[in-house]
């Protein structure tokens, strides 16, 4: 039997604690507070992935698997601020349907944090 911490997952409230705990089990010595912005990016990435997870996909694909999937298939180049990942465009796409959806919110507020850093 393998454990799948999504599946007990009842709210976006349970998301959140998920992301907490996962953030909090995962960091290093080095890290900076709770306070720090990468933090705050992450866990605001984690939310709008688990998120999307919950609400849109099939029960036997919420899991880490899908987690990890998404992580890999996101893309971000210096380069080229242009470029669209397959979870931007999967995201876009969420948001013409419900604009109002809690995936596409934390994902918004983590793109807007992205940009920010990005302009600096």
């Amino acid at each position: 039997m393998k454990y799948n911490p999504l599946a007990y997952i009842r709210s976006e409230k349970d998301i959140l604690k998920l992301v907490n705990a996962l953030i909090l089990n995962t960091k290093g010595e080095g890290e900076k507070s709770s306070k720090d912005f990468w933090v705050k990016a992450e866990r605001l990435y984690y939310c709008a992935l688990i998120g999307y997870i919950w609400y849109e996909a099939p029960e036997e694909e919420r899991n880490f698997i899908t987690l990890l999937d998404l992580i890999n298939a996101s893309e971000a180049r210096e380069d080229d601020e242009e470029i669209q990942s397959p979870v931007d465009i999967l995201f876009q796409h969420l948001e013409e349907k419900d604009p109002d959806h809690f995936a596409v919110k934390q994902y918004r507020k983590f793109k807007m944090a992205a940009g920010v850093i990005c302009s600096k």
